[in-house]
């Protein structure tokens, strides 16, 4: 059995402005192209097919159209909603989906062997898939109340909440087929890439899943959320393949891929990275004032985006800064000035790496000093609320002021 497997489109994305969807939708075409070439029987997506929960028009079609062409090539999926998906949005064409050949998982049911998917291949193989969407801390809580659980237990306990849908998904494995788990998020000793939004802070709390949590009995764990891709459990083989183009400048210089999983009943994967082309390079040119014109002026042939950041002593004003890039690289997408100088002149000022809690704390202190513990606890539940979005739906973990 051939499997491909990819994850993290984020259609819809704009950077700096700057609408990568074009170069997203290429990117599917490509993959839809590869499972084609390289016979998959199925595709898994691991979540974040959109970047916001209300997709453009242009970033659903990408989407759509990226599955319309499996239908047409004969070949089923199964996909999971990420942090950045809507997962009543993607419950909502659940049905229309599944007509053209697609298995969607969006939101966790109070028995998770629900969330088991089975496909039939076309060579009479079965594929049977244990699909867990993206689940924060507080929705988890809300399943664990569907569940009977002890919620003041699970909102502490989160690795171990996780840890509950993780063996009863495994318990739908059967030794007859070829079995394998999806998620949606962050396993001990990932690395993540620059551009991944919330991903440090998520490293370094509670927010993250053992790898000896992954249910033995998948013979490969199709990962999304981080964008780097990578292995990060060997027992059971757990890897994620990454976002399918550069989307932040954090990303710049990474090669873009697919994972292409050969296995059959009972015996050990096989992973084959297959690399993609799509997308434009994006580069950081750090360079010192007085050389701005000199550096750009070699770059004339690059047809990828930059971002500039100009070395200067702090304090300097700098007119017309951005026109004069701008002139010689009409690709750039923004133009900074080095803060690290900044930074070191003033470093109680220094804001790189805190939370909104910690910045909100900071705030206080300097006003009014202490933070009464009543309103600590009432900012991080309108934070909560705010990752969660409308209706509900979480957006992502609270992010570190870049």
């Amino acid at each position: 059995m051939r499997v491909l497997h990819t994850a993290d489109f984020h259609a819809g994305r704009l950077l700096r402005g700057f609408d990568r969807t074009p170069e997203i939708h290429d990117a599917l075409t490509e993959i839809a192209g590869l499972a084609r070439t390289e016979r998959a029987d199925a595709v898994l997506v691991s979540g974040d097919l959109f970047d916001t929960g209300n997709p453009s028009a242009g970033a659903e079609h990408a989407v759509f159209d990226f599955f319309l062409r499996l239908r047409d090539a004969g070949i089923p999926g199964v996909v999971i909603a990420g942090n950045h998906d809507s997962a009543a949005r993607l419950a909502s064409v659940t049905g229309l989906l599944g007509w053209v050949g697609i298995q969607v998982v969006a939101q966790p049911t109070a028995n998770p062997l629900d969330m088991v998917r089975h496909i039939e291949t076309r060579g009479g193989e079965t594929l049977t898939v244990g699909a867990l969407p993206y689940l924060s801390e507080r929705r988890l809580v809300k399943a664990a109340d569907l569940l009977g659980g002890d919620t003041g237990t699970w909102r502490q306990k989160y690795r171990e909440g996780m840890g509950f849908f993780l063996r009863r998904l495994g318990e739908g494995f059967s030794g007859g087929s070829v079995n394998m788990l999806m998620a949606h998020a962050t396993v001990d000793g990932a690395v993540p890439s620059g551009s991944d939004r919330g991903m440090q802070f998520d490293l370094t709390n509670s927010y993250t899943l053992s790898g000896l949590q992954l249910p033995a009995g998948a013979q490969y764990v199709a990962l999304g959320h981080v964008h780097k891709p990578q292995t990060v459990s060997e027992a059971p083989l757990a890897c994620y393949p990454g976002s399918v183009i550069q989307l932040d400048f954090g990303e710049g210089g990474e090669k873009k891929q697919v994972n292409l999983i050969e296995v059959e009943a009972g015996r050990p994967a096989r992973v084959h990275a297959l690399p993609l082309a799509s997308g434009r390079e994006l580069r950081t040119l750090r360079v010192d004032l007085d050389g701005v014109e000199s550096r750009l002026s070699k770059l004339q042939g690059f047809d990828g985006l930059l971002k500039v950041v100009v070395r200067a002593p702090a304090g300097t004003a700098l007119p017309g800064l951005k026109d004069r890039v701008l002139k010689l690289a009409p690709n750039t997408l923004a133009v900074e000035l080095d803060a690290a100088q900044e930074d070191l002149a003033l470093p109680e000022q220094k804001r790189e790496g805190l939370s909104l809690m910690e910045l909100y704390e900071r705030y206080w202190r300097e006003r009014r000093g202490e933070l009464p513990a009543d309103l600590r606890a009432a900012f991080r539940e309108a934070d909560l609320q705010a990752q969660e979005g409308p209706g509900g739906e979480s957006t992502g973990e609270p992010e570190a002021v870049a």
